[in-house]
């Protein structure tokens, strides 16, 4: 028996290794990972984003995101601008296979929901996300 096993924290994480390899699976039919599937959804939310916010919010380096959007952009999912009034920052929107490819994205995360839903009742439900919501505002 592993040490821990039966621990909280063991659970979360065996949990999202389970979440993380469904949403791998589902995204390699559509041939992005995580990190470019999240990419998309967030400039996809906000339309116009520029790399250092992205950066923040996957809570990558600079670098690492600079890799993810030209991918991006040579599957021709986002372009970038250039403002007039800013020269050192591009803006990043989706193109129209970008945005058809977002909808994909967010199925997968909805399928993966419903998966995780069908398995507890609604009480359940509702004592669980509290408790999580509990657990995060503890560690923030």
């Amino acid at each position: 028996m592993i040490s821990g096993e039966n621990e909280l924290s063991e659970k979360i994480y065996t949990l999202s290794l389970l979440q993380q390899d469904y949403i791998a699976k589902r995204l390699k039919g559509i041939h992005l990972n995580v990190l470019q599937a999240k990419s998309l959804n967030y400039v996809s939310a906000n339309s116009g984003t520029i790399q250092k916010e992205l950066a923040n919010y996957l809570g990558k380096q600079n670098a690492t995101v600079t890799n993810i959007l030209k991918e991006l952009e040579k599957k021709q999912l986002i372009y970038r601008e250039i403002p007039k009034d800013n020269e050192r920052q591009k803006k990043i929107f989706l193109t129209t296979e970008g945005k058809d490819l977002v909808v994909e994205v967010q199925r997968a995360f909805h399928d993966l929901n419903k998966e995780m839903e069908r398995v507890l009742s609604g009480k359940e439900r509702a004592q669980l996300v509290a408790g999580l919501k509990k657990l995060i505002e503890d560690f923030v």
